[in-house]
């Protein structure tokens, strides 16, 4: 399976009335509840993980991979969302970005799941829109988006 997979709104909280803390290398501690939910459905040696949040050009693959790591996470196969044009253009919404990527590497609906806040994505193609599990920004993944989870993932 391969997951298009945000932070911001997804393993972190976008809540702007809250802080956010930060680890020792800089970039933030990942919640608890998203980092089991994750856990719960993600096969490391099976999955994939397109990086689509917008701090992807922060790191290169290899730092994103030990940052997940120190954060209980193993990802083998890690990507990042590779538009950087428009990513640059920010008439661009994450729709386009994802779309984008989609149609550039021919993945089949049936392979993707998208996790991520960003509303623009309510506006998919409906065979991809059942494919996404819409988080909420102000707490992000947690165990109340396991079963939509599962069901996408039929594991």
């Amino acid at each position: 399976m391969i997951f298009f997979l945000d932070i911001d709104g997804v393993m972190v909280h976008a809540n702007p009335y809250r802080h956010v803390e930060q680890a020792a290398d800089g970039f933030y501690v990942f919640s608890r509840a998203a980092v089991e939910t994750f856990n719960t459905i993600f096969i490391a040696k099976e999955d994939q993980v397109i990086l689509s949040t917008s701090h992807r050009f922060r790191y290169s693959i290899v730092e994103w991979k030990k940052i997940f790591l120190d954060r209980d996470i193993r990802i083998d196969s890690l990507s990042l969302l590779d538009n950087v044009k428009q990513h640059l253009n920010h008439r661009f919404t994450r729709k386009d970005q994802v779309l984008g990527q989609i149609m550039r590497q021919g993945l089949q609906t049936e392979e993707i799941i998208i996790i991520d806040d960003d509303k623009s994505l309510n506006d998919l193609p409906q065979a991809l829109k059942s494919r996404l599990v819409l988080t909420s920004s102000y707490i992000g993944l947690t165990e109340k988006d396991l079963p939509k989870l599962k069901t996408i993932l039929n594991r």
